[in-house]
């Protein structure tokens, strides 16, 4: 038990989301600083990738974009260390022996393939906001490269577990079923994604970061990767429709005029007469779901055992558009439309994991209950019953993830004159609303919206 005092600075016996919480209130009443100076106390944690990315994104909505940029690429750096590790470290092992004496809390944090795709995006919106075009074509693609990574590492994982289970003689099958009948509350929303590892938006923004550098072509193909994820987005057939006819794609243009039906390529609603500019509208809507512990009984080589593991309650509830409008008229610019359900890609990351969790805890349950038998022998019932309680304290599930990601994103693309406009923007489920300055060119304008229960955090870059 001894490994365990040196994991203070982990999740051991304090959940994550307690932690957090706190600071998400802050969010709301704009105490950037202080979570950022809370979060700053666990930059060499075990965990330290995660809660830099919590710190990078924070940063980021507080439009601070060089700490944002500085933690970001410290969390980047961690995650290269131990994705690029030939060999386990000797504090890798003492980590894996610790979790087997207490949880998985003990295992420093590597960031779920969701997760890290969303790093690197954020972190290309920074050399964005940097007008480093270039700097962003790089993080781009590395959140693109990190979507084909995650898929390998997660046969690879599952691959090396069902391994230790054939070694160990292990039998999954039931406990599969326990886990698998105790987590269909979750089908729902984890069917609305085919898996955790592709991310629209991410292919979508990467499309706008191609057409700024003049890269039509790699834009088509990343507006095309989006567009199966999201089919029915009416903004992503446009930018399909229009690079088709631009690139000369005939054949490709006529099969989406079928599929979509005639609608303008160029000049979208608003764009009016004269010189018009691009507005680029991305909506990241709320926080995405916390996990919970939930205890299902799990049979073990020592019996059935009531075993924690992390569960989402979330339900799927539709996706709520934000409305833009000139702040002079009452008529609508238009709505946005979804690229991205987060929530799902969480929830579908767990459900993926139900193997790997089940091995690693049965493994557990064996080890604890070699430890109790021994304690019994060297230290008689007074042994057992503090090996007992210990067991029953330390038998904690894993909660940890990145808790300020966004709950879905949706996009809009509409072109506006050329010029200073006042936009209004509603958000009508929640009653958060906010008027921005643009200033619109004969390129594009971003405008990226974040918002946390009844606020909405803005930013614009016009290129």
């Amino acid at each position: 038990m001894l490994p365990v005092v040196g994991c203070s600075t982990t999740n051991v016996f304090t959940s994550y989301t307690s932690k957090m919480n706190l600071l998400i209130d802050g969010l709301t009443t704009r105490q950037f600083n202080h979570s950022l100076k809370v979060l700053n106390k666990y930059r060499k944690s075990n965990d330290k990738i995660l809660y830099l990315m919590e710190r990078g994104r924070i940063a980021q909505i507080k439009n601070d974009t060089d700490s944002s940029m500085k933690d970001f690429e410290a969390a980047i750096a961690a995650v290269r260390q131990m994705e690029e590790k030939a060999v386990i470290s000797a504090s890798d092992v003492g980590a894996q022996t610790t979790s087997l004496l207490a949880n998985d809390n003990t295992i420093p944090y590597r960031g779920d393939g969701y997760e890290k795709v969303f790093m690197y995006q954020f972190q290309a919106f920074n050399y964005l906001a940097e007008k480093d075009i270039e700097g962003a074509g790089v993080e781009v693609r590395r959140a693109n490269r990190e979507q084909e990574l995650a898929l390998k590492m997660h046969e690879k994982e599952l691959a090396r577990a069902e391994e230790k289970a054939r070694d160990k003689k292990i039998d999954t099958q039931k406990a599969y079923n326990n886990l698998n009948s105790a987590y269909q509350s979750m089908d729902d929303v984890a069917g609305k994604v085919k898996n955790s590892f592709q991310n629209a938006y991410t292919f979508y923004m990467s499309g706008i970061v191609y057409e700024l550098l003049n890269q039509p072509n790699d834009a088509y193909i990343d507006y095309k990767k989006a567009l199966q994820i999201f089919p029915d987005n009416a903004y992503l057939q446009r930018d399909v429709m229009r690079l088709a006819k631009d690139l000369e794609m005939d054949q490709e243009y006529e099969d989406y005029a079928y599929r979509f039906g005639s609608m303008p390529v160029k000049g979208e609603a608003g764009a009016g007469d004269g010189k018009t500019g691009e507005l680029v509208v991305f909506f990241e809507n709320g926080l995405v779901p916390q996990k919970k512990e939930i205890r299902i009984p799990i049979p073990t080589p020592n019996g059935i055992l009531a075993i924690a593991f992390p569960i989402y309650h979330t339900k799927w509830s539709e996706v709520e558009p934000l409305s833009l409008s000139e702040s002079w008229s009452s008529g609508s610019l238009g709505t946005t439309e979804s690229i991205c359900h987060a929530q799902a890609l969480a929830v579908k990351s767990l459900k993926e994991k139900v193997p790997v969790m089940v091995i690693r805890h049965i493994l557990r349950a064996a080890a604890k209950a070699a430890i109790q038998l021994k304690a019994n022998d060297s230290a008689g019932s007074l042994g057992q019953i503090f090996s007992s309680i210990y067991n029953v304290v330390s038998e904690r599930a894993d909660v940890r993830s990145w808790l300020t990601l966004p709950r879905d994103v949706q996009i809009m693309r509409i072109r506006l004159p050329e010029g200073a406009h006042r936009l209004h923007l509603a958000h009508k489920a929640s009653g958060a609303s906010s008027d921005i300055d643009i200033s619109m060119n004969q390129n594009k304008t971003i405008l990226r919206v974040i918002r946390i229960r009844s606020e909405l955090y803005t930013t614009s870059i016009t290129f």
